[in-house]
């Protein structure tokens, strides 16, 4: 019989075995699923050291439930899959010098706060088809001007994902702004929640908001037993003094002389009308987001596959009372 906390470690194998992903005894401890956004008081909700975390995957092993090799835990005999990951780990090292590369330049485009890598970039999970997703933090106020710079340069670097590609290698994947005052995103399900526990950052110019993010959706820690965003490695340092300087003076100039209330009107009016009028922005199954406060694109969200995915399998282990886990309140119609 499996015991309480072997429920968490197996939840967590299963959730990401559904990305063809197995998993670093590190990695097990660090995106640990918790279910207490569930109502079932487990061992989920007490801090467990990694020590423990060890000891019960080695007694998995012994019982036949997952298997390890190279280092990596995986469920479901499925062995095959950790070749298939330490090949898409180096492909992951080629496209994180591209984002790296392609996010430098913005850290010269006004009002960027903070730029995460999300998704399978943040994973490291990539093929060589596989685009790269980012979430960036816009002062507010500003969103759909600095969306015009952002995507602007992007465009002109011929690094951006156009909304009507069906695949992008190697293309920065806009989906997602928020602002500094809007640090809070609604949306919560198991797969959202692992999203956001995986994001790293870009670059930073105000280390405050990444606690202040972590506040503001603290949702997450339902879903996962540690969140510590804070405390990974910053892939771009702050903006040097000079770069800062530059960046600091074109934003007083467009502030202090109204142009950027002129310009954040215009371009608002402008981008939200052809996000309303495309097709696409209202197709069932994903959320389109378009306000002063959030820009959300995922009209073909996998998340619903994904939640479909991991309860099935955790119904094959014989864990039906977890099997229930919901999308995030996806378009339906």
């Amino acid at each position: 019989m499996v015991s309480e906390f072997k429920k968490n470690i197996l939840a967590t194998l299963t959730y990401y075995d559904v990305f063809d992903f197995p998993l670093k005894m590190e990695e097990v401890f660090n995106y640990l699923i918790n279910f207490q956004h569930l109502g079932i008081s487990l061992l989920s909700t007490v801090y467990c050291p990694l020590s423990t975390v060890s000891r019960e995957l080695d007694q998995l092993i012994l019982e036949g439930v997952i298997g390890l090799r190279e280092g990596y835990y995986f469920l479901f005999d499925r062995e095959y899959l950790v070749p298939l990951r330490i090949k898409r780990e180096k492909i992951a090292q080629r496209k994180w010098q591209i984002t790296k590369r392609a996010v430098w330049w913005l850290h010269l485009v006004p009002y960027v706060k903070v730029v995460f890598a999300s998704g399978s970039l943040a994973m490291r999970n990539m093929d060589e088809l596989s685009d790269l997703d980012v979430l960036v933090i816009i002062k507010h106020g500003r969103i759909w001007l600095t969306r015009f710079f952002i995507t602007g340069l992007l465009s002109l670097l011929r690094v951006r994902r156009r909304g009507n590609d069906k695949i992008a290698p190697n293309k920065i994947c806009l989906n997602h702004y928020i602002t500094d005052k809007s640090l809070s995103i609604p949306h919560k399900s198991i797969y959202n929640a692992q999203t956001y526990a995986n994001l790293v950052p870009i670059f930073v110019s105000d280390s405050e908001l990444i606690d202040d993010f972590k506040k503001a959706n603290g949702w997450v820690l339902d879903y996962v037993c540690e969140w510590d965003i804070e405390n990974k490695e910053v892939e771009l340092r702050l903006r040097s003094s000079t770069s800062q300087f530059l960046v600091k003076l074109t934003e007083w100039l467009l502030d202090n002389f109204g142009i950027a209330r002129v310009l954040e009107k215009w371009f608002g009016h402008y981008q939200s009308r052809r996000i309303a009028h495309n097709p696409v922005s209202h197709q069932t199954g994903g959320r389109v987001i378009f306000t002063d406060e959030q820009l959300e694109f995922h009209p073909h969200s996998i998340e619903m596959r994904i939640i479909k995915d991991y309860n099935e399998r955790m119904l094959k282990l014989n864990l039906p009372q977890l099997a229930i886990e919901k999308d995030s309140g996806l378009t339906t119609q």
